[in-house]
């Protein structure tokens, strides 16, 4: 192998961590949600993440809360760390 195939092994590996991220972060919500920005941080050993409601969930949201009007700002952001065992 050379460095070529060593960099889209890892990109591909990327792209599969973000997908990854995206879907289950999306699942922790009981309203429709936009996962935006997916990074990691090597001087942290982390990856962050930032999560949008939608239009939509504000219109879920009110629904649920028996109509009432459902103001939506801003963006969450989830870091998560990664551990590693000792042997």
């Amino acid at each position: 192998m050379d460095l070529n195939d060593d960099l889209q092994k890892v990109g591909s590996e990327i792209r599969e961590v973000r997908s990854v991220l995206r879907e289950e972060t999306s699942d922790l919500f009981d309203f429709d949600v936009v996962v935006g920005n997916v990074n990691y941080n090597a001087n942290k050993n982390s990856v962050s993440l930032t999560v949008e409601p939608t239009s939509k969930a504000q219109d879920e949201l009110s629904k649920r809360f028996g109509g009432v009007n459902v103001k939506t700002g801003g963006e969450l952001e989830f870091e998560y760390a990664f551990t590693t065992e000792e042997s």
